[in-house]
C-alpha cells in the first residue's frame, strides 16, 4: 500500500458549524465544559486583549481555531463537551454576549454596508468604541451572533492522548513552567490535586495565584517534602521531573493526608490577625504544612497548632526561619536544598523543644 486513507478507525476530527449564539447557549447551558482540569484558568486575558478579540469578530475577521473534544464514555474529564483550545476566546465572547466588559474606547469604528428604503446601498462607519453588547444596534448583535467559529471536535480519543493533544495546542502560546506541570500530571492525576489548589488556605498568601499555577507549585513542593524524593531544589525543573515520575512516589494515602492538613490549616488560617497573615507565603506554606504534620504526631492536649505557631514566631528559631526566608542573608536560592531544610529544621526544633 501507498496511501493510508484512514490512520484510525475509533476516533476522528472533524469540524462543525457554531455560531456565536449558538456557542455561547451550549457554553452556559453546561453543554461545553469550559474547566477541563488541565486548562488554564480563564482570567488570563486582559480587558484590552478581550477587547480586540471583539473588534476582530465586529470588522469580520478569522479568530483562530477553538478545539472541542469528547472523549471515553467512561471518562470522568472528557465525559461531556470539553474546552481543549480556546479558553480565553471563549470567556471574552460568553463575558461580552453578557455585559461584562465594554469595548476598549479607542476602538476603531467598523464600516456596516446599509440597505436604504429606496434599495441604494450606504456604506456607514460606525462607533464601537466604549460599547458594550447591549448598546450596539439590533443589526449590529444580530451580526455578531450569527458570526460563525471555526470549532473542530476530537472524538473517541482516549483521556490521555486529549491531555496530550492540549499540551500540543498550548506550545504555540509556551506556557509557563507551572502550567507545562499542570499538563504533565494529566487529567487523572489533577482530578485529585485540584480540590487541594481550590483550598481557602491559599486566600491573601503572597505570591499563591490560580492565575500562573503558583497554587499548584506549591501543593507540589509539600507533595516532594511528604515523599522520599531526592532533590537538590524545589526549582520548576525539578517539580517537572517529579510530576514525571508522579505514580512511583505519590499513592493515594498521600494525596489523601495532604487534603486532610489543608483542611486544617483552611480553619487554622482563619484564626490569623493580619499581622500573623504576613508569614504565610509560597516559600513558607509548603514548611508550616510540614509542620502541623509532625503537630498532629505528637501528644499535645489542649495545646493547638495556631498556639504553637504563635510562640513560634516570637523564638530565636524564628529569626533562623526568617534568614532562610532572605536570600540575601542566605546568598541562596528560597528554594534550595539549605533553606528549605533550614527552614523546616527551626520550625520542627521548635515543635520538640516545645513538647519536651
Amino acid at each position: 500500500y501507498t496511501i493510508a486513507e484512514r490512520v484510525r478507525e475509533d476516533s476522528d476530527v472533524r469540524e462543525i458549524p457554531y455560531t456565536i449564539s449558538e456557542y455561547v447557549r451550549e457554553v452556559e447551558n453546561g453543554e461545553i465544559c469550559r474547566d477541563p482540569l488541565i486548562q488554564r484558568t480563564e482570567d488570563q486575558w486582559t480587558k484590552k486583549q478581550q477587547s480586540k478579540l471583539i473588534e476582530s469578530i465586529l470588522h469580520n475577521r478569522p479568530i483562530g481555531n477553538i478545539v472541542l473534544a469528547k472523549g471515553r464514555a467512561e471518562s470522568k474529564s472528557y465525559s461531556i463537551t470539553s474546552l481543549v483550545d480556546g479558553l480565553q476566546r471563549s470567556t471574552a465572547i460568553v463575558d461580552f454576549y453578557n455585559d461584562n466588559f465594554s469595548i476598549d474606547k479607542n476602538a476603531k469604528p467598523i464600516l456596516c454596508r446599509l440597505i436604504d428604503n429606496d434599495g441604494n446601498a450606504i456604506k456607514y462607519e460606525y462607533e464601537i468604541a466604549g460599547k458594550k453588547y447591549s448598546q450596539l444596534p439590533d443589526a449590529i448583535k444580530s451580526f455578531f451572533n450569527k458570526y460563525r467559529l471555526t470549532i473542530h471536535m476530537y472524538e473517541g480519543f482516549s483521556d490521555e492522548e486529549l491531555d496530550d493533544v492540549v499540551l500540543c495546542l498550548n506550545n504555540g502560546k509556551q506556557p509557563n513552567a507551572y502550567q507545562r506541570i499542570r499538563f504533565l500530571l494529566g487529567s487523572e492525576n489533577m482530578a485529585y490535586i485540584q480540590p487541594i489548589c481550590d483550598s481557602t488556605a491559599f486566600e491573601d498568601v503572597h505570591g499563591c495565584k490560580e492565575k500562573n499555577d503558583s497554587i499548584l507549585a506549591t501543593v507540589i513542593r509539600t507533595l516532594i517534602l511528604m515523599t522520599d524524593y531526592s532533590y537538590k531544589n524545589l526549582s520548576s525543573a525539578t517539580m517537572m521531573k517529579f510530576v514525571n515520575s508522579f505514580d512511583e512516589y505519590v499513592k493515594m494515602k498521600t494525596i489523601n493526608k495532604l487534603s486532610s492538613l489543608f483542611e486544617q490549616f483552611e480553619e487554622i488560617k482563619e484564626k490569623f490577625t493580619d499581622n500573623e497573615l504576613e508569614n504565610l507565603t509560597n516559600v513558607t506554606v509548603p514548611n508550616y504544612i510540614i509542620a502541623l504534620d509532625k503537630f498532629n504526631s505528637v501528644e499535645h492536649g489542649d495545646v493547638t497548632y495556631i498556639d504553637v505557631l504563635r510562640k513560634f514566631w516570637k523564638d530565636e528559631e524564628f529569626t533562623n526561619f526568617a534568614n532562610a526566608c532572605d536570600t540575601e542573608i542566605s546568598g541562596m536560592s528560597l528554594f534550595s536544598y539549605e533553606n528549605i531544610q533550614d527552614r523546616q529544621y527551626a520550625i520542627n526544633d521548635f515543635i520538640d523543644k516545645y513538647f519536651s
